[in-house]
């Protein structure tokens, strides 16, 4: 399938602000005791800069206890397809998600080849108790450990916050699960933990999980053509996969990406989404995000949003960071609606259905912000097309 908007069609200072919080809450062990705050956290707005991970040394060797565990990690090409069970899955690669929190508990994938606390390997992909997803950073199940937990935390909200009266709502709340590939920012370079991540993610759809969409609030400049082609491997095999990889561009206020080698959101491939923020009011560009009518497709908003982080807690945060689960989301709604869709045929639908915004032209190639309603229509008139057609 055609890649349509591909073809076609300064960091700032970063941070968050605390929101008044429902008082009734789970009781839960507070994770912020040991993890690090998001990258680009500040304490003097609620602005979060994208993560960017580690550099490549070029020298780093990983752990050996690190490649032994994901070693074992299959190619799905290597597997026969298996039919697929259970609502849409979004994988949040990110810093680690907080499954305790009261709005999350619920939302969770939960594996079902692996039998929580028995500290084994019993779906044999290398990882013990990796019940909730996969902390690649430090090659275990236990996604609350590492760097950025508060970002990735936030993401999941966005996307499957419960709706439960408190808080926020997710978009796709009680209609997709959550699937915490955490750690990201730790361990090894971001490149080498993504590549890692996507193995994980593809191995466990070629064992049944209903994995439809990647979120990767994330990225950065990589010049090197070695790293570009890393990059472009890791995703193609996300494609042979069939799932979508809904990817920020980045915040540079107002900077044009056309031209800057950005990964993993400038990726020409038919199974990438790449998102700029809109304002609060969603009707401008937010000023802190980036935009190229060539590389990034849609826009959503992504300022003054809240969402849940670690501890019960839930607080507002901006970037574009905030915008790419939205689109996520949404497409887990359009694979609800119609579980025939393809990545690519979710990600033309998002982009046709586009809002169209005067602010937005020439600024992204659809010209248009996301449209939730429509989208998840279209996909609803798909399915009812496929059904007549049988």
């Amino acid at each position: 399938m055609t890649t349509l908007s591909k073809i076609s069609t300064s960091s700032l200072p970063s941070s968050r602000v605390r929101t008044e919080a429902p008082t009734v809450r789970a009781p839960v062990e507070d994770p912020r005791a040991s993890a690090p705050k998001a990258a680009g956290f500040d304490a003097r707005s609620n602005f979060v800069d994208r993560p960017t991970g580690r550099r490549p040394s070029g020298t780093e060797t990983p752990p050996a206890a690190l490649l032994s565990k994901t070693a074992s990690l299959k190619s799905v090409a290597d597997s026969k397809p298996v039919p697929l069970s259970g609502p849409p899955v979004v994988a949040v690669f990110d810093g680690g998600v907080d499954w305790n929190h009261t709005d999350l508990k619920d939302s969770m994938w939960t594996n079902p080849w692996e039998v929580a606390g028995d500290g084994l390997d019993n779906d044999g992909n290398g990882i013990e108790d990796d019940i909730h997803g996969f902390n690649v950073g430090f090659g275990s199940g236990d996604p609350l450990r590492g760097e950025g937990m508060d970002h990735g935390t936030h993401v999941a909200g966005i996307i499957a916050a419960a709706d439960n009266g408190l808080g926020n709502t997710g978009v796709a709340a009680g209609k997709a699960q959550i699937l915490s590939v955490g750690g990201i920012y730790d361990g090894a370079d971001l490149l080498t933990n993504f590549e890692r991540s996507v193995d994980y993610v593809v191995d466990m759809k070629s064992k049944g999980a209903n994995i439809r969409a990647v979120n990767a609030s994330f990225g950065d400049e990589y010049r090197d053509a070695a790293s570009q082609k890393r990059w472009k491997d890791a995703v193609q095999k996300l494609a042979d996969a069939d799932i979508l990889l809904v990817a920020a561009t980045a915040n540079g206020n107002g900077s044009n990406m056309n031209n800057v080698k950005d990964f993993p959101a400038n990726l020409d491939l038919p199974n990438v989404l790449t998102v700029a923020s809109m304002d609060k009011r969603n009707d401008k560009l937010a000023r802190y995000s980036s935009h190229g009518d060539k590389v990034v497709e849609m826009a959503a908003v992504g300022e003054d949003v809240l969402s849940t982080v670690p501890g019960g807690d839930w607080e507002e945060m901006s970037g574009t960071s905030m915008a790419t689960p939205r689109v996520a989301a949404t497409a887990a709604l359009m694979f609800a609606e119609n579980p025939k869709l393809t990545a690519a045929e979710v990600r033309d639908m998002l982009v046709a259905t586009t809002e169209k915004d005067p602010d937005l032209k020439g600024k992204v190639s659809s010209g248009g912000k996301l449209d939730i309603d429509a989208a998840v229509a279209a996909a609803r008139a798909s399915a009812g097309r496929v059904a007549q057609a049988a």
